[in-house]
């Protein structure tokens, strides 16, 4: 006789309450694990969408110029494009509203609301018949933005709708309010308090794009070396609240003779480093610097006393293939040397006369001892699919591991290691290092492209393709997952077309890189054995998200098209870019929106996690 059954009673499913709670438990844990804000955001408005029948969400932000940003909706595109980049004067509806008043505003009828007036005719085409905000209230109890919920239906909110809507609301407000503390972190650390000019923290970075931007240019960028001088005396005689008065009002003058494109940072005590964008040579950085020192030569008033300051100017120049630290260096080697002629002199630096060919030795040694002690290290960008929205690719950049200095990027030792005759070194560690972490990308999918660059001078070495060869044999990866990237203008030489066929028959893949900028001609560029172009970044200035705006990146991508190549396009930055880009049928996007360059274990984790955009 058979024992009574057992009675299987099924797990309840969560009620609401629970919902909210796995809801802010997940978003809670993104925010401390340092998940990027607009995927939480996105993840946010969809949530409430999703829980809100007939419904659209979507959450503005307010950025440092008084505009409305909107930060992640699936509203429709012209609702959007109402509210996106608008000053306060053409703020409307409940989220203006709720911004102005810092409180819910609920709006049952849409279209009998004096909110809605200018606006109603978009709204109801769309289907949004009613609407919810709330304001996001950020650091220091300012309002950072709002959440405005658009419904398909004229009604309230139901109890449950109701809860979703403030928990969202909440869990923005958690992720702004992180956004926000790290900003002013990251100001406090790279703001001097003072003069409100940014420190030295941000001098590299704002070298680098200045150098970057005026790649394929005829532009130099200037650097002045500023020093105050006989700082000390006022000091000693008047008091270092003179001094600081010296040292502000030093700095206004200087920020009053230069172009909006032009930066200055207060380097030490009393030094400046103005950086110049887009000169014609030394003569117009001279012309500034007199300028600027004529103006501070003007007479100070501090507490009763006139004082008169001069400064002494070191004065240097670039292109995009100098490092940033070597113009600092010069700069401050002609200062020096400004100070030696006597007070308010300028110096235009003499790289005949660079008293750092000692510091460049040394650097030269150094670098020697990192290759020889592995002190170098792969980065990865990853490459989107946009057909797919997932990760198909990456590419590979080295960067300098220093034991002292932390991470340091290519800009400030590739020039080091030419000038010692240590590129083929430094190549081949990059090319041996880039394959063989490769590997573990393709174990994820077969399909997976590790892209790596070449200059000219590596082209022409006869031990490329042995090199390549071995690699891609030592570490067992199929020579159609290797990308080797090459700029336009290293095509313009025709014996590349050798290499490039060789490459081909071995299986690898080739890329133009800066596809647009360089002077190879169609024509050229029609012969050449490759069948993948990456797109400058330059040329996405304007891109909207169907495609238009950008007819230079338009005509480059048609271009590509026709040729039956394959298009990259670097710097994808927004959501907008992404959608331009798809509208145009452009095949691979990079850039920061994806991801900054990361290590192997994090770009494993990130394509594992099967994010997808």
């Amino acid at each position: 006789m058979s024992g009574p059954a057992l009675e299987l009673v099924p797990e309840p499913e969560p009620d609401d309450e629970d919902n909210l709670l796995m809801l802010r438990a997940r978003i809670a844990t993104e925010i401390a694990s340092g998940r990027r804000s607009e995927f939480i955001l996105d993840d946010l408005a969809a949530t409430l969408s999703q829980g809100v029948r007939r419904s659209s969400a979507t959450i503005v932000s307010i950025d440092r110029s008084d505009s409305a940003r909107v930060r992640s909706s699936d509203a429709p595109t012209s609702v959007q494009r109402l509210m996106h980049g608008t000053n306060r004067r053409r703020w409307f509806g409940s989220w203006a509203a709720a911004i102005a008043r810092m409180t819910d505003i609920v709006v049952p009828e849409l279209t009998g609301s004096s909110l809605y007036r200018e606006h109603q005719a978009t709204f109801v085409r769309e289907g949004l018949l009613a609407a919810r905000a709330e304001p996001i209230i950020g650091q220091h109890g300012l309002v950072a933005g709002a959440i405005v919920l658009y419904l398909q239906d004229q009604r309230l909110l139901t109890e449950a709708e109701l809860a979703l809507h403030q928990e969202v609301a909440s869990l923005v407000q958690l992720t702004v309010r992180r956004d926000q503390a790290r900003g002013e972190l990251l100001d406090r650390i790279r703001y001097d308090a003072l003069t409100g000019l940014e420190n030295r923290d941000g001098l590299e970075d704002h070298l680098r794009s200045a150098l970057a931007a005026s790649r394929g240019t005829d532009w130099a960028i200037g650097l002045l070396f500023v020093d105050i001088d006989d700082l000390t005396l006022v000091n000693d005689s008047l008091g270092h609240t003179a001094g600081d008065t010296v040292i502000a009002t030093t700095a206004d003058r200087i920020q009053r003779q230069l172009l909006p494109g032009d930066v200055v940072v207060r380097f030490g005590g009393d030094e400046f480093i103005v950086v110049l964008e887009r000169i014609d040579g030394l003569d117009e950085a001279q012309r500034v610097a007199e300028r600027i020192r004529e103006k501070i030569g003007e007479i100070i008033h501090v507490d009763g006393t006139d004082l008169t300051t001069t400064v002494s100017i070191g004065i240097t120049e670039g292109r995009s293939s100098t490092p940033p630290l070597q113009l600092i260096d010069e700069g401050h080697a002609a200062v020096v040397r400004a100070k030696q002629n006597g007070r308010g002199s300028t110096t235009i630096h003499d790289r005949s006369l660079d008293t750092g060919a000692g510091d460049r030795l040394g650097r030269e040694v150094r670098l020697r001892e990192a290759l020889e002690n592995d002190e170098f290290c792969v980065y990865w960008q990853p490459k989107v699919g946009l057909n797919t929205g997932r990760i198909v690719g990456a590419e590979a950049l080295v960067r300098w591991d220093h034991p002292e200095r932390g991470t340091i990027g290519p800009d400030e030792f590739i020039g080091t290691a030419e000038r010692a005759g240590l590129m083929s070194e430094l190549s081949d560690w990059i090319l041996n290092h880039a394959v063989s972490e490769a590997k573990a990308f393709t174990a994820l999918d077969p399909g997976f492209s590790a892209a790596i660059n070449l200059s000219a001078t590596q082209l022409n070495r006869e031990s490329l393709l042995p090199t390549i060869k071995a690699a891609l044999a030592a570490n067992d990866l199929a020579p159609q997952n290797l990308i080797i990237e090459l700029t336009e203008s290293v095509l313009a030489n025709a014996a590349v077309v050798e290499t490039l066929s060789a490459l081909g028959e071995l299986g690898v893949r080739t890329a133009i890189d800066d596809f647009g900028t360089g002077y190879s001609s169609l024509t050229y560029v029609q012969r050449l054995p490759t069948n993948m172009v990456k797109i400058d970044r330059a040329f996405l200035e304007g891109l909207d998200e169907s495609g238009g705006g950008a007819p230079i990146l338009r005509a480059a991508v048609s271009m590509a098209q026709a040729l039956d190549m394959r298009t990259t396009v670097e710097g994808v930055e927004t959501r907008v870019q992404l959608a331009g880009l798809r509208a145009l049928g452009v095949d691979w996007a990079q850039g920061f929106l994806f991801s900054e360059p990361t290590a192997q274990a994090l770009l494993i984790a990130q394509i594992e996690s099967g994010e997808d955009w």
